[in-house]
């Protein structure tokens, strides 16, 4: 079957687009069975991508009614929608595994979220055997990756980053005060890079209490109730927040009245949550400095440096793997014809041995199976050739595979419906 990529990402589209297609996280894949149609989405706040292995107009059926299911009108995204068939897709999904599509290149963050999206579509039984091979392949690259380069030494995370624009403009934090939004995995890791800035004094909180007072107790921090945001916000010299609100919980209005709070006295908010947590124009207000995720990858590309040099040799590494595992995942492709070869030289070897045997009526039955083991050893070197041959030509175009078929005597259901991993040209069948 053919490898699809439908998706987009922080490179294609903005956070004003990404932030509305968070909604489609959780929600179920329609119109795929795991067998002629598989699927992984993969969701996180920098991409929204969905691999798909089987008929591409079912694909694109399936891409359309996900967004349809979740109120959003196809056509306002498909600017920044990219489509990537075959070798792209593969090449695709192991730079991402590798840490070379991410915002901040080789981070270590997003081989576990590839992780969780593969898991999650395991249970949700999207995935057969093609996905699995392939996402099995792209743990594989990103942790070869890791292992033979440098890129992820020295690395930023959108935390760090993000804890870094707040030391520019306040300087040393030790007498500064922070808010942390949020009790995800973002908001525990910006909890690790304040605390080792050495920040004065740091406040927790969470619409649920109890995940707030748990992320505090592990940073000496203080955890206080959501209710009390208003005068928290007003109190604090950094307020970062991440959340999986689907619409922003803090307004112009909410910062206004902090900022009256504290006059003469700057803030800093970033928010790093997708869909955003503060409102945009929140950053018109005096004295108040507001970045978004989008507004952290200017910090990260003063910061690439050796990343790049370590970049170029984990591309390397992309397109050798991603070569040899196309040719892998094509032979899949040759499947029905190499078992109908099989099938069809079994029979006749079974068809002649019984007939011989039917002579031999005084034969001891240790000769009898002398003789089946020894034509089936002689049947298995005979195609052990051919079988060789068929699996590294992969994906052959159909006049060939009628060839191969007809050299050999099989039937039409033998050879691949779909044998080419390429995208149909305008007009052409799918």
């Amino acid at each position: 079957m053919p490898l699809l990529l439908i998706g987009l990402n922080h490179r294609s589209a903005p956070i004003e687009v990404r932030e509305q297609l968070a909604r489609l996280c959780g929600v179920s894949m329609p119109g795929v069975d795991g067998v002629s149609l598989e699927a992984v989405p993969v969701f996180t706040c920098n991409r929204v991508e969905v691999y798909y292995d089987g008929p591409y107009d079912a694909a694109e059926d399936s891409f359309q009614r996900l967004l349809a299911d979740a109120g959003l009108p196809s056509g306002e995204f498909e600017p920044f929608l990219y489509r990537k068939p075959a070798l792209d897709a593969i090449q695709h999904v192991f730079s991402v595994a590798g840490g070379l599509d991410s915002m901040v290149v080789g981070e270590n963050q997003i081989l576990h979220q590839l992780k969780t999206s593969y898991q999650r579509a395991i249970d949700g039984r999207w995935v057969g055997k093609h996905l699995h091979a392939l996402f099995q392949k792209a743990f594989e690259v990103g942790k070869r990756i890791r292992a033979e380069t440098r890129i992820s030494e020295n690395t930023v995370s959108i935390a760090s980053t993000a804890v870094d624009l707040a030391k520019q403009i306040f300087g040393p934090l030790d007498e500064c005060g922070a808010l942390v939004i949020g009790a995800g995995e973002m908001a525990s890791l910006t909890l690790v890079h304040l605390k080792s800035s050495g920040i004065g004094r740091l406040v927790c909180t969470n619409r649920t209490l109890e995940k707030a007072q748990e992320l505090a107790s592990r940073f000496n921090a203080e955890a206080r109730p959501f209710t009390e945001m208003g005068g928290l916000i007003a109190a604090a010299d950094v307020v970062i927040t991440s959340t999986g609100a689907q619409r922003p919980i803090i307004s112009r209005a909410d910062l206004e009245a902090a900022m009256r709070k504290r006059p003469n006295r700057p803030m800093f908010v970033i928010d790093i949550a997708v869909p955003r947590d503060v409102a945009a124009d929140a950053g018109e207000i005096e004295n108040l400095f507001l970045y978004d995720i989008d507004d952290l990858q200017k910090v990260v590309d003063e910061n690439l440096g050796q990343r790049r040099h370590e970049a170029e040799r984990a591309e390397t590494i992309v397109t050798q793997e991603a070569g040899g595992f196309k040719l892998v995942l094509e032979a899949f492709t040759l499947v029905p014809l190499i078992k109908a070869l099989r099938e069809q030289n079994e029979m006749m070897r079974k068809s002649e041995l019984d007939r011989f045997l039917s002579q031999q009526t005084d034969l001891p039955p240790q000769l009898r199976e002398a003789f089946d083991l020894c034509t089936k050893a002689m049947l298995a070197k005979w195609l052990h050739q051919p079988i060789i041959e068929l699996k590294s030509r992969g994906a052959v175009d159909r006049q060939q595979l009628e060839l191969i078929a007809s050299m050999f005597g099989l039937p039409e259901t033998a050879i691949p419906q779909a044998p080419l991993y390429v995208l149909p040209k305008a007009g052409e069948s799918k």
